[in-house]
């Protein structure tokens, strides 16, 4: 603060030596006659408004800057159109006749205590650059000093892009179109922030912000929202791409170091705590909350092609609480990588920023870019969790709050019915109006790869453009030439499985289709492996070979949805795979060992 506090002086001295007034001795007690010299460090948009009167008339502001301070310019009416297409951040200029008054919080987040207003008799004119004003001065503050921060403020931040947004465009309450995207930036104090950024900045898809680079952001307005804390960039703000800066270069080491794995504190999420899930279920959607469960399903890690054409990689687990309720929640990036073993035996997880949405009838849970993952926990509501878990929770029947159900056990599918293979298929031949989900434990015994000798695809080619009116991706089956007939369209297309299993248990078995994501972990490879693996030097065989290996190979929960269809004015039921995922075998172990007992007491009950 002192270094700061004498920089200014110094420079304030130079200024004035140099003939001009210096900025940071503004105010409105020296309003009469002053020539100021500065450098635009940013412009805003061009705005119209209605005066008092009802007249219309523009504005737009700059941020000036010479070696002592930066202040605060606003220009209206007919110098608003004169000066707007004149001013170009960068470049320095004289700035005469203004006036020079108190600024009002409410719009101006510039540190220095006065504002100009230029709107009749200003005057601009270009100046020599000698160099001796910065491009744009930082204060950065960090993300975890921010924390404390009293509310409203304005910030300088250095900070890696840990997430970039799609842009979204809305209507105000005021009836104005606007366009927002949302970054998540993170520094070296482990802590997240989200900033939205506005018009024509979140229209553009910069390069630059791809790769997690570290920005300097100037002019950060923070705000509450929802229990936490917002960023938005002013207008007159700006990002700076700089790795000279020292702080740059230190966050920069941080990332590379720790900093993409570490799990980080967000300032943008509710300080609600803990919510249980008996309490989300009644919540309004979409919310964020932190949830503490114990991990009773995960699935294993899985690669796609987002619509914006992003890779991404995703692992779905299943948490449970003491409420008795489970759900499923997806992880992203690194945290979708971890090894399997880390997900198995039950571990009890901490999930700091967990955004929860409608799907399905259900709700799906996500883990927010800015939100942490924290394993075995010591907090009040892990204990609660843990010891439920280790005094009957470990075999007790869930309910879940997501359409697949997603535990292990087929006895957690609260939708379900627990089915052997014999039973499925009598069951498939009962099939009613509705649909029907069954769950049974079984092994891959078989995949057609011929039908008739002719060689089965396995893997096509789907469109991956959104569907119309949904941001949803149309998945529909792209011909050679990469047209979508239900598009009409050549776009981005992505490989997607379509296989047809054979399941089999102890006593009997049943083909079923078995679609994209099910076919992913029946397989244990992705849809882009298997297409690579037949474009290869060992082609179709090779991808057959990989199959066979899968044969009996290891016992899965398989959740089967069935529903009466009509075929040829027949009616005929279609049953499909829509979940696989290996058996917990301590789980399943458990409810075995519990319908032995249910059978033992009732034929007791009948010898009685």
């Amino acid at each position: 603060f002192f270094r700061r506090v004498a920089a200014m002086a110094a420079g304030a001295a130079a200024v004035a030596a140099a003939g001009f007034f210096p900025i940071s001795e503004l105010s409105t007690y020296n309003a009469a006659r002053w020539l100021i010299r500065a450098r635009v460090t940013s412009k805003g948009q061009l705005r119209s408004f209605n005066s008092r009167g009802g007249t219309a008339m523009q504005v737009f502001d700059v941020v000036l800057m010479d070696e002592s301070g930066e202040i605060r310019a606003s220009f209206f009416g007919q110098l608003a159109d004169k000066y707007h297409g004149v001013l170009e951040p960068g470049r320095v200029y004289t700035f005469s006749r203004g006036v020079c008054r108190i600024a009002n919080r409410q719009y101006n987040r510039c540190p220095h205590r006065y504002e100009l207003v230029f709107d009749r008799d200003g005057l601009v004119e270009p100046a020599a650059d000698d160099g001796r004003i910065e491009t744009v001065r930082f204060n950065f503050v960090d993300l975890r000093a921010l924390q404390s921060r009293s509310l409203p403020c304005s910030v300088d931040i250095c900070a890696v892009v840990v997430n970039v947004g799609p842009p979204v465009a809305f209507t105000s309450q005021g009836g104005k179109e606007l366009v927002k995207r949302e970054l998540i930036v993170a520094d070296d104090t482990a802590t997240s922030l989200a900033v939205a950024i506005w018009g024509e900045r979140a229209k553009e898809e910069d390069p630059r912000l791809q790769g997690n680079p570290v920005v300097c952001l100037k002019g950060v307005g923070v705000k509450e929202f929802k229990g936490g804390r917002s960023g938005s960039l002013e207008q007159t703000g700006a990002i700076v791409f700089d790795a000279r800066q020292p702080d740059v270069q230190r966050v920069q080491q941080w990332w590379a170091s720790t900093g993409s794995k570490a799990n980080l504190t967000s300032l943008s999420l509710s300080n609600e705590g803990v919510s249980d899930l008996h309490t989300l279920q009644t919540r309004a959607l979409p919310c964020t909350v932190d949830l503490c469960g114990v991990v009773v399903g995960a699935k294993p890690p899985f690669s796609f092609t987002s619509q914006a054409g992003k890779e991404l990689v995703k692992r779905e687990i299943v948490l449970a609480d003491n409420s008795g309720l489970s759900i499923q929640v997806a992880l992203w990036g690194e945290r979708a990588q971890q090894e399997d073993t880390v997900f198995e035996g039950n571990p009890l997880l901490l999930l700091r920023g967990v955004i929860v949405k409608e799907w399905n009838g259900g709700r799906s849970a996500s883990l927010s870019e800015g939100g942490s993952l924290l394993f075995a926990p010591s907090t009040p509501e892990a204990e609660k969790v843990q010891l439920w878990w280790s005094t009957g929770g470990a075999s007790q029947a869930l309910t879940s709050l997501s359409m697949e159900g997603g535990a292990m056990s087929a006895a957690r599918l609260s939708t379900g019915r627990i089915s052997s293979m014999s039973e499925l298929r009598r069951a498939l031949e009962l099939v009613s109006a509705g649909p029907e989900v069954h769950a049974v434990v079984a092994r891959l015994s078989l995949v057609q790869t011929k039908k008739q000798g002719e060689t089965q695809p396995l893997v096509y080619m789907a469109c991956q453009e959104p569907r119309s009116g949904s941001s949803l991706p149309c998945n529909k089956r792209v011909g050679e030439d990469g047209l979508c007939p239900l598009c009409g369209r050549m776009g981005r297309a992505a490989p997607r499985l379509n296989l047809r299993c054979r399941f089999s248990d102890y006593g009997d078995n049943a083909w079923l289709t078995t679609f994209h994501e099910a076919a992913q972990s029946v397989l244990a490879m992705t849809a882009v492996q298997a297409r690579d693996m037949e474009l290869a030097d060992g082609g179709r065989e090779a991808l057959e070979a990989r199959i066979r290996r899968r044969y009996f190979m290891q016992p899965l929960q398989v959740t089967v949805k069935a529903r009466l269809d009509s075929y040829q004015g027949e009616p005929r039921t279609n049953a499909a795979c829509v979940d696989a995922r290996p058996v917990h075998r301590g789980q399943h172990g458990r409810l075995l060992l519990k319908g032995i007992h249910d059978m033992l007491a009732k034929r007791a009950e009948r010898a009685a």
